[in-house]
């Protein structure tokens, strides 16, 4: 009983099989006659194709003969319609080369996209068989170079992390930085309402930080020259006080050192000691000598002071040059802003400013040219040593000096007085 049930099974499942085959063949006939019948069409097609290529290969052939025997054999036609020709034929020419370079690029692409294809394949099948990773096709470089370029996005975000912290940093401290800008100039507004209010000044007008802050530069410079004159001053009331000393005591000098060695003379003494009457009449003697000397030596520290004075007066100069720069230069920027307009456009520099310089300053140059010319004249009457050379050629010398600074001064104080006229 068991062996007939198991041979019915097996007829059923051979019955089963055998129409799952049938079914099968029959669908496979179905197909097979389709793909027939689309063989049939393709068939048909390409002989139709094939005429129509003959056909056009047939035509081409007769054009091509028409021109040949256009340009070759007749010869009656004109040299312009021979060139016509000749161009056609290489249009032509040139149009089946294009086309042959066309076919030709379309199939070195496809060649090129084949060998793209083989090579991204070969590189799978090598990446498969050296790690044995099915799900390779994924990525497109080793592990090693994943990690290496994970690594560097890693670094990447770190430092645009690191960038942005820094711009934010940035951005807050350019917040403080423009806050405390607007608390100064606050503080600078009140500040000038304050100090104009404490001046006594018109509530409309404010005064001014940056031109007190000028001033008080101006008269900081103008204390120190003035401490400088003060003390030139105590150096020359010094040397008057020891004149009179030794005029009070006769006994300290005797008469020779009465009048030369005080190291304070007058002009008109000057003159008077050394008038031509004086001079011819004065001995090459040790003492005259001497009186000489100590002459020279007191003419020469008068020089030196008038010197100092000089220099002084040229620093009082450059300083109100450089005041009347500024000055200028503010009511220039307030005229540019439009606080200020000035009648005349005439803006003065530091270089170019003179002043008229006290005509006390040239008559005290005038008095020690005199004296000195005089004391020339009086070394020239004695007999000449080597001694009385040098003094004569150092008051020469000092002619000279002196007659070039009076003429500048005068110069000068011609000049300014045009100026002021």
């Amino acid at each position: 009983m068991t062996s007939s049930k198991r041979s019915e099974s097996d007829w059923q499942g051979l019955v089963n099989e055998f129409l799952i085959c049938k079914r099968k063949l029959e669908s496979k006939k179905d197909a097979l006659l389709i793909l027939s019948k689309e063989l049939d069409s393709c068939q048909q097609e390409r002989d139709q194709y094939k005429l129509m290529a003959n056909q056009l290969r047939e035509t081409h052939q007769s054009l091509k003969k028409k021109y040949r025997e256009l340009i070759d054999g007749d010869s009656s036609l004109p040299p312009e319609k021979r060139n016509q020709v000749n161009l056609g034929q290489l249009l032509m020419d040139s149009r089946e080369r294009n086309k042959k370079l066309a076919e030709e690029i379309k199939e070195l692409t496809q060649r090129l996209s084949e060998t793209q294809g083989d090579n991204k394949l070969l590189r799978m099948t090598i990446t498969k068989q050296r790690l044995g990773d099915d799900e390779v096709g994924v990525r497109h470089f080793p592990a090693h170079e994943r990690e290496d370029l994970v690594r560097q996005l890693e670094n990447a975000a770190l430092h645009v992390e690191e960038l942005e912290h820094s711009l934010k940093t940035l951005s807050d401290e350019l917040q403080d930085v423009k806050a405390e800008r607007n608390v100064f100039k606050e503080k600078a507004e009140r500040l000038n309402l304050e100090l104009n209010h404490i001046l006594g000044g018109q509530e409309k007008r404010i005064i001014d930080v940056d031109a007190l802050c000028m001033e008080n530069k101006y008269l900081q410079e103008r204390f120190k020259q003035v401490q400088e004159e003060v003390s030139l001053l105590k150096s020359n009331i010094q040397k008057y006080k020891t004149a009179l000393d030794r005029r009070r005591n006769p006994e300290i000098g005797g008469k020779s050192n009465s009048r030369a060695l005080t190291g304070v003379l007058s002009p008109k003494q000057v003159q008077g000691l050394l008038s031509e009457d004086n001079g011819c009449s004065l001995p090459a003697t040790p003492q005259s000598i001497s009186d000489l000397k100590s002459l020279a030596t007191a003419l020469l520290e008068t020089i030196h002071e008038k010197n100092i004075i000089v220099q002084h007066q040229r620093q009082t100069n450059r300083i109100l040059g450089n005041r009347v720069a500024d000055l200028e230069r503010k009511l220039k920027t307030l005229e540019i802003s439009g606080f200020w307009s000035l009648p005349g456009e005439c803006f003065l520099n530091a270089d170019h400013i003179f002043f008229h310089f006290p005509f006390v300053t040239i008559h005290i140059l005038l008095n020690c040219y005199f004296v000195i010319s005089a004391v020339f004249k009086s070394i020239s009457m004695l007999k000449c040593t080597t001694f009385l050379q040098g003094i004569a050629f150092s008051c020469r010398f000092l002619l000279n000096k002196f007659g070039i600074v009076i003429t500048w001064f005068t110069n000068i104080s011609t000049f300014d007085d045009s100026l002021m006229t």
